[in-house]
């Protein structure tokens, strides 16, 4: 048996509302953990999840729309 390889880099997905009520405002939405941050989601599946909840909650929902962005950061556990 072999241990796995750490990744060169690690995924996360923030979802941001971008609201054009009283001009342009964008912020962070949900997924507020002690390991991510404000907005931060570990899958996407879980971003689209957090997404879909922010949609049937908001109640101006033609002044409010949501994104959810990819990033990808260099992993500090990688070794070559």
């Amino acid at each position: 048996m072999e241990s796995l390889k750490p990744p060169q880099t690690l995924k996360f997905y923030q979802l941001m509302k971008m609201s054009t009520k009283s001009g342009l405002y964008f912020s962070t939405v949900g997924g507020s953990s002690s390991l991510t941050g404000p907005g931060m989601h570990h899958t996407l599946q879980e971003a689209e999840h957090q997404r879909t909840l922010e949609i049937l909650r908001d109640i101006d929902g033609d002044a409010n729309s949501y994104h959810v962005f990819e990033l990808e950061f260099p992993n500090p556990a990688y070794r070559e």
